[in-house]
């Protein structure tokens, strides 16, 4: 079977990026990973936008900050970064350098965002949010659509907020759109929602017991 022409992107953007997206510790190494973070990570967008907010006090969300953005970040207080994204690959090699030189403390929770959470990943998250040590940044690649369902998370996990109020933090005001495949994020909400109209539940008790991926 022939493959499509989004096949065969996809398959030569996959072999760009087994190919530059490596270890940094040789010269070589730093040079392909710079090359990756800048292009094929989008890095050069991301030196002017920014894509910064508010999601609580001392809590902000953005997307992923490089090294400058970073020192900014430490600038204004920060002590601690929340990252979505895996611990693997040189993006986030070149973050947790930053993050150690700058004496900010570095988590990852690996979140997905055009797959249905999963759950480990979800608790994680809510240990992360725990134990957070504030001022700090929650981001992932573009701060729209995980970083949109983190800050809906804080929002019903901390402070209680109604699910209808928390979503407004995963909206198309930080460029997540609905309807795209990212739209799965907004059905983990709803079938939150859905689910307290039967009664109260905490969500880390929802998602440890009943939460299923697989109906989203």
């Amino acid at each position: 079977m022939s493959l499509t022409w989004s096949q065969k992107a996809k398959g030569a953007y996959d072999a760009l990026t087994r190919r530059y997206d490596q270890k940094i510790d040789t010269e070589m190494g730093r040079w392909q990973g710079r090359v990756f973070a800048t292009l094929f990570d989008h890095g050069w967008l991301r030196r002017r936008w920014r894509n910064e907010g508010r999601i609580a006090e001392g809590v902000y969300r953005s997307n992923h900050p490089d090294a400058a953005a970073l020192a900014l970040w430490k600038a204004r207080g920060i002590v601690e970064v929340i990252s979505l994204r895996p611990d693997q690959g040189a993006v986030h090699a070149f973050e947790a350098e930053t993050c150690a030189a700058l004496g900010l403390r570095l988590k990852n929770v690996g979140l997905t965002a055009r797959e249905a959470p999963r759950v480990a990943a979800l608790i994680r998250l809510l240990d992360a949010f725990d134990a957070i040590e504030r001022p700090a940044l929650i981001h992932c690649k573009s701060g729209a659509d995980r970083t949109g369902l983190a800050a809906a998370i804080w929002h019903i996990h901390i402070e209680g907020k109604p699910v209808a109020e928390a979503r407004r933090a995963l909206s198309l005001r930080h460029w997540h759109i609905s309807l795209s495949k990212t739209g799965v994020l907004d059905r983990f909400l709803d079938a939150y929602a859905e689910r307290l109209e039967a009664g109260p539940i905490p969500l880390r008790q929802w998602i440890e017991t009943e939460y299923d991926p697989a109906q989203l």
